[in-house]
Order: structure tokens, then sequence, then C-alpha cells
């Protein structure tokens, strides 16, 4: 520290003797930015002091006035009177050169320029500058203080201090050295705060209570030069016996018109805050601490249950009895539904048979990471970085077009959900003699996706504020918990893509919503494919063609893309403009049961001009909007915002079409490799907790980090086991009881036996040709009780299911 001073105050000097042109641009820019760097305030602060008294000593005028006074606010002139002169018979007060760094600094890094501020707050508060070279408390308290950081035309305008040094500060001062009465000791403790600072707009002193939104870059007014409309936000370490308020106050007052200040109290913290758990906070806490219970009793039946069945001699059988005779049976299968070694074994499991479209797992598993690694960047854009406009470089790279682009890994969900939504539910309609079970067909769905997403959302707007600390937690709270304690029955009726768009609890929520409703008119689809397959075919292929011409028709009316244009979840969030993928999909589906058993010869070049075509178009689509201008010309930005995501769906189509007929070669290698099983079975869990564990970092974080591509990759490697493993977490507890509850609630009939295999060659290429599962259900993969059943989100609903066509339902 010392070597510090010594550096900073040897520089000073020399400005101020080397150059008088060179000291009156130093003094300019601290005087009209003094809260720009403390540090060098209070450094200047000390030599003009020390200058000063030199003079006044050679002079023999004690009492000449100095130029700190020049400027100073109101607050501090009437402490401290028009001069910086103390009794020289009270050693026990502050000494002039304390009270001269105070006027300097102590308006612009704490609330002292405050004309109202309390009793307590002020006697801290000058106890904290007065103090700040003589006692170790109070100079922690200026050190974890935000002061001006390198690379600020980088964008690193956000000089957060040192939470932990300021929460962990315990000061303890005399009242006699500052007020001069009995001996009276007085403690408190540091307090965090993050103060927002923009330029001013309109009115000289309009306290900014509201903090400015996250979401803007952090380039804030630090130096005259840089541009009006951005922010800054600083810590700032104040003591705890002042409010947000009187700081917000005391700042505004001390920029006077200069900038406006914002201290919210929820940016305000002490170690001692104590934050009581709300009557939702308790309830969640009650729903987990059951189901806890339940897994561990219904694991213990299902384990003893096991281990008698291997030695019917063994204590493990008696116990088992007792249980039997204990428990009734229907509490029993309650039980079991929750046992966590079943549940995790069949989430584990990784057995086929010949009906399992096994590169569904691969696309599901490398779409789901893809919308993370989409995220991984987009998220950057919504918190402060030391280099915030780094990341802007990164626009103009050829291969950043894969994360620009990244959303239509969300078609590619909508075109697996549409897939399997016919691949299914055809078979079902057959076995049923054309009919199918309307009812349960949309009860199953319900059922199926809300319970485990209902009890995420509960725990993110009731919990989830409990789990952190940081500079930035406050809005942690205030953001998707608050928006989830409003607007959570959006989500519960799937109507969230439609209502309230500005305000998504669970933003990733809003595909589930696509996705239900285009699971509502699917039906109108599949009815007509399986009773007049020509006529059903044209009825799809005009319904593309016609939501293709609505996205068209939204793009141009609402010039979405373009200067002046609409938001872009007018296109973005809606079914009609994101139904084209869902209805390929459901094409392919139907498509899909109609080869099934049979033999599909191709000649080479339609295999390789299938594979070309889909190769190009993809990567056209990805890359293709490299280079061009933004924004783009009016006509291509309409053509591809009606085409791309169609088109994607289509390539996917061939790649599942040839995979499924044996001419998937490496590719149906790779997307058929058994690892992906499981991870594919998490992808719904995983899609809806992906993005708060994502955000949990960055709220979380205590200082601005320095971004590079290499940091990026490495944030988003690390996250991926995270978010699985909280995603099964939520599987184990959720997702897998409540597919086995749904059976206890709605008992199945028999299985209708599966329909006879075809003939098996060593040249037929036919769906997978893979062992049957230990279970011997049809299509394991995807319906037996450790399968996936559908693909759900930017991410799939991908839990166990026990779904098959002779149930007369469907996912």
């Amino acid at each position: 520290m010392a070597g510090l001073w010594t550096v900073l105050l040897t520089a000073l000097c020399l400005a101020q003797t080397g150059s008088t042109h060179y000291s009156h641009s130093v003094r300019h820019s601290t005087r009209d930015w003094p809260w720009v760097n403390p540090w060098t305030q209070l450094l200047l602060a000390k030599k003009d002091f020390d200058r000063q008294e030199s003079l006044l000593h050679g002079q023999g005028d004690r009492h000449a006035p100095t130029n700190l006074s020049r400027g100073v606010p109101t607050k501090m002139e009437l402490e401290f009177g028009d001069d910086t002169s103390a009794p020289t018979d009270a050693p026990e007060g502050p000494s002039r050169r304390d009270q001269a760094i105070a006027k300097a600094i102590g308006p612009y890094i704490s609330p002292i320029a405050n004309a109202n501020i309390s009793p307590a707050c002020l006697d801290s508060t000058l106890a904290y500058l007065l103090n700040i070279l003589n006692k170790q408390w109070a100079l922690q308290m200026f050190d974890a203080t935000g002061k001006m950081p390198d690379g600020v035309l980088a964008g690193n305008l956000s000089p957060w201090g040192n939470w932990d040094e300021c929460l962990n500060i315990t000061a303890h001062f005399n009242a006699t050295d500052i007020l001069g009465v009995e001996p009276n000791v007085t403690t408190f403790t540091g307090k965090y705060c993050l103060a927002f600072l923009s330029k001013a707009r309109g009115s000289k002193s309009a306290p900014l209570f509201k903090p400015p939104p996250a979401a803007g870059v952090a380039l804030a007014p630090f130096l005259p030069i840089l541009p009006d409309g951005v922010d800054l936000d600083i810590g700032m370490c104040i003591p705890s016996t002042c409010t947000s308020e009187e700081l917000t106050v005391g700042l505004n007052m001390a920029f006077m018109g200069k900038v406006t200040a914002g201290a919210p109290d929820f940016f305000c913290y002490t170690k001692d805050d104590k934050t009581e758990l709300s009557a939702g906070a308790i309830v969640m806490t009650t729903i987990l601490s059951l189901t806890g219970l339940l897994m561990l009793v219904g694991t213990t039946v299902d384990i003893v249950a096991i281990k008698a069945a291997q030695d019917s001699e063994a204590l493990w059988a008696r116990v088992n009895i007792a249980l039997q005779r204990t428990l009734p049976a229907l509490l029993r299968r309650v039980f079991l539904a929750f046992s966590v070694y079943t549940n995790g074994r069949k989430l584990l499991d990784t057995s086929s048979t010949r009906d399992t479209l096994s590169c569904l797992h691969g696309i599901r598993f490398l779409s789901n990471t893809w919308v993370i690694l989409g995220h991984t960047y987009y998220f950057l854009l919504f918190f402060k970085h030391q280099n915030i406009t780094t990341v802007y470089t990164y626009l103009g790279d050829v291969a950043f077009q894969a994360i620009s682009n990244a959303t239509v890994s969300v078609d590619s969900f909508f075109f697996l959900s549409g897939l399997l939504v016919a691949y299914i539910a055809i078979r079902s309609i057959e076995k049923s003699h054309g009919k199918l079970n309307i009812v349960m067909f949309y009860v199953h769905r319900y059922i199926r996706l809300t319970p485990v997403m209902m009890l995420i959302i509960g725990f993110i707007s009731t919990l989830y504020a409990y789990l952190g600390t940081g500079p930035y937690w406050g809005a942690a709270n205030m953001g998707t918990p608050q928006i989830c304690r409003d607007n959570w029955w959006t989500n519960m009726l799937y109507i969230n893509n439609l209502v309230d768009m500005d305000k998504q609890c669970v933003g990733q929520t809003w595909y589930l919503a696509n996705d239900m409703q285009m699971f509502i008119f699917s039906p109108l689809v599949l009815l007509p494919l399986h009773h007049w397959p020509k006529l059903g075919q044209l009825w799809i292929i005009f319904l593309v063609c016609f939501f293709t011409g609505i996205n068209a028709m939204v793009t141009a009316v609402h010039k979405i893309g373009l200067p002046g244009g609409d938001s872009g979840d007018l296109r973005y969030m809606k079914p009609w403009t994101r139904a084209g993928p869902y209805l390929v999909g459901l094409y392919m589906g139907w498509i899909l049961h109609k080869i099934r058993g049979r033999k599909i010869h191709l000649p080479a070049p339609v295999v390789a001009i299938g594979w070309i075509t889909a190769s190009l178009t993809g990567c056209l689509i990805v890359y293709g909007m490299y280079g061009v201008p933004s924004p783009p010309p009016k006509t291509l930005n309409l053509v591809y915002a009606m085409l791309n995501r169609t088109a994607w769906s289509i390539c996917l189509a061939w790649v599942v079409f040839a995979c499924v007929t044996g001419y998937g070669g490496f590719v149906n290698t790779l997307l058929s490799w058994k690892a992906f099983i499981p991870l594919s079975k998490l992808t719904y869990t995983s899609y809806l907790v992906s993005i708060d564990v994502q955000v949990y970092y960055w709220y979380t974080n205590k200082a601005p980090v320095y971004l590079s591509q290499t940091f990026i990759v490495y944030q988003f490697l690390a996250s991926l086991p995270i978010i699985f493993a909280v995603a099964a977490i939520f599987s184990l507890a959720f997702e897998s009881p409540m597919i086995a509850l749904e059976k206890i609630i709605f008992p199945q009939p028999s299985r209708a036996a599966p329909a006879a295999p075809a003939r098996q060659d060593a040249a037929q290429p036919l769906v997978s040709s893979t062992k049957p599962g230990r279970s011997g259900a049809v299509n394991a993969g995807f319906e037996a009780d450790g399968g996936v059943v559908e693909a759900k989100q930017a991410g799939t609903d991908s839990a166990p299911e026990n779904i098959t066509p002779a149930e007369g339902k469907t996912v």
C-alpha cells in the first residue's frame, strides 16, 4: 500500500511541477469528474493540504483559506466551517488534513452531502471519512469502494469494489472524537451498495431510485468523451446505519446535476442481513421435504423387495413380508413411484428395440447443447464485464454465425416433437380401428409436462432468492422470481407466449406454450392422414405453405429485422410463425410409420443428392447471412425469415429418414451412440433449469470478468454437467414419479400385441435393428419405462415414460 501511495504521489507532484499545462489538465478532469477516482482525490487532497500547510507556516497565516473549499456541498461546509483549520488545543479531534480529505472525496463515496441525513448515519459517516488515514477499518471501507479501473474505453465501467472486504468490516469509534461529548463507543458494520450512475437527463436533481436495465452495455459517463445514454454501476461501502435512500439523495446532491445516481434498497447488503422465509418459501420447502421423504421410503421399499426376491430365506424377505402386510397395495405403488433406485435405472438404461428411432437421441442431445451454447453467449450482454465491447468484435467472425443463428436449434425440437406425436399417435389410431381417445390424448400430455414445470417454477419463485449473494444478487430476486409470482398462471394454461410477453416466467417456457398449442391442433392433421392419406398429405402441404406465408406477412407488416421495426417476439414466439417445422415433423412421423418393417431401396445418386442438398441447405441457413450488411436488404430479410426455419426442419427430415432406412452411415453411428440416451432423457428438465443455472453464475459474481473465447468455452463446458446434474435431480424427484403416478390414476388396458416384425437379413436397411430391451416392450427407447418420449423444448420432453400406441395415447 505504501508503495502505491508513493508512486501516485510522485506522479501527481511531477504533474504539478513539471508542466503547467498538464497540471491544469489533471485538475480540470478531477474537478469536473471528482467521483472518477477517489484514490486520486484523496492523494490530491493530502498533497494540496501539505503544500498549503507549508505556505501558511511560511507566511504566518494559519487560517488562510485554501482552494479545497471550492465546490464543497453545503453539508460539509456546515460541519467544518469555511476553512480547514482545527483548534490546536484539541488534539483528540480530527486534524485539518483529515478534514481536507473528507471534504475532497466524502460527498462522492458516502451520503454526507444529504441535507436530511439521519443523526446515526451522520455520526458514522463522519467517523469513516475523518479516519481514512488513521484507522484500518476506515481505510478498508475506502479500499472496498469501487474506483476507476483500467480499460474504461473497452467497456470496463463497472467498478464493483470488494464485496467481501466491505461486509466483513466492523467499525468502533469514540463519539468524543467528533462531537466532543462524553465517551461513547459506537459500532457499525460495512454496508455494500451498488449505485447506478448515468449522465443527467432532464431535471437537475432527480434521484434515480430504480436501476437502469441490466441488459444495457456497461458504458457509463466515466469521462466526458463517452456517449450519452450509457450507464455505470459502482460499488460503495458505507456505514450500516445509513439507508440506500440517504445514499441516493446524497450522491445526487453531490453531483449537482452532472450525474444522476440511484442506489435501490435491494442492491444494498450487510453481513447481518436476515431474510425470513416467505409463506411461499415455507410451502415449497414443505413440498420438497415431503418429496424427499417419499423418495427415501420408496427407495427403501423397492430395495427391500429386490433383495427379498434374490433370497427368500434372508432377513430381507421377512422385512418385505412385514411391509406388504403393513402397507396397502395402492400406497405401496405410490411409494415405489418415487424409488430413486428404479427411476435411476430407467434413466441410465441404454437398451432399445428394433423400433427405436435411435438417431433421435443424438439429435436431441446435440440440439440441447446448442441451445445452451447460444444462451452462454447471449447472457454475456445482460451482465457487466471488463471488456464487454470485445463481444461485439465476435459478431464479424464466420464461426460466430453458429451462435447468432443458434435459434434454429429450437426448430429442431419442434420438428422432433411433431415427428414423435405422429409416429406414436398414428399407430395408436390404427390399433384402435381409426379412433383416437381425444380426451386422454390431451390429459396425458398435460399431466406429462405440467407438474414438473410448475414445481420448477415454484422453486424459482420462492426459494431461488435464498441461494446466492453478490453485488447483483438483488436483481436475481426482482427478475424471474417476481415475474413468476405474478404470472405463473400463464404457464399453467400454456398461454405465456400470447399474454404479457415482456414478463416471461422462466423465459424458455415460451417453447412449451407453442408446443402445447400445436399439439392441440395436431389431430386435425393426424386423422386426415390416417383416414384419407392422399387428401391428408395435400392438407399438410397446404398448411406448411400457409404458415410460411403468415411468417412472411408478419415480417413485412411489422418490418421485423429492419430499422424502426417492431419486436422480434411478434415472430419468434408465436405458434403461427413457428408451425412449419412442427408440421414437417408430423409429416415425417407419418412417413416413418408407413415404412415400418419395409425395405427402402434408394439409388446411390439419390442418396448422394439428398445428403449434399441437406448439408448445403443447412450450412446456408446457419452461415448464409455472413457478410450481409445490417440491416439486410428488404427482400433478403423477408425471404430468409420466411423460409429458414421450415427449410431447416426439411434438412433434419432427410437426416432422420436416411438414418432410419440405413443410409445414415457415420452420421447414424454418431447420433445413435448409446451414451446419448441417458442425456437425451434429461433434455426436458435440463431445458427448464438451464437458464437459471447459467445466470446464477453471473448473479453471484462479485467482480466483472475479463471475457475471451477461451473463458466462454470453459464456462459453457463447465455449465453442462451442472445443468444435467440439476436436471437429473428434478427428473428423479418429480418427472419420473409423475409418470408412474399417472398410470395409477389412469390404469392402462393390457398392451396389444406388437406388429409382426419384418423378416431380418443382413442387407435389410430398416429402422434400428437392435435387440429388444429387457422389458421386451415395443419401442423401448422412446416408449418404455426407461425411454424418452418426446421432443419437448428447445429441449425435449425426454423423461422416462411408458406410453405405447396400444394405450390409445401419445406424447
